[in-house]
């Protein structure tokens, strides 16, 4: 069993890091293009927690963990289109905007994959709030 990576180059330049068969790289993209296109992998899913696992060179970015589509801090799908979509462990979801937003202002609101309007999602946000500053209240 092999416990470290195997590159190799096609003909056409692709890198390739294969470990077991599968595309895996724990320090750098497992499948880059000459193009700049580049695909992070561990254990042959599209994975990496610290940025985008696929990056094209016009500028799409998706980030993935474990194969699913996951970002805390900002959108898991970035368009050069300008199209951006919020995901949280495979789910459209998003608590402070819309989870869709697309340049033409037709923007989309989820909370856990589920389409749901604006009012519906700032009042769950709200009653959230409420119900931990209610924990905060120290009893007299």
């Amino acid at each position: 069993m092999t416990y470290e990576p195997v590159k190799t180059t096609d003909e056409e330049g692709t890198i390739e890091y294969r470990l077991n068969g599968v595309l895996h790289r724990e320090d750098g993209p497992a499948w880059e293009l000459l193009d700049g296109e580049k695909q992070y992998f561990q254990n042959g899913v599209l994975h990496r927690v610290d940025g985008p696992a696929w990056e094209s060179p016009n500028g799409n970015r998706e980030y993935r963990v474990n194969g699913k589509y996951h970002r805390e801090d900002g959108p898991a799908q970035e368009f050069a289109n300008g199209n951006k979509y919020w995901f949280r462990n495979g789910k459209k979801h998003r608590e402070d905007g819309p989870a869709v937003e697309r340049p033409d202002g037709k923007d989309l609101w989820y909370l856990n994959d589920k389409l749901v309007q604006m009012e519906d999602v700032i009042q769950d946000v709200k009653a959230r709030f409420l119900w931990r500053m209610k924990l905060e209240v120290p009893n007299d």
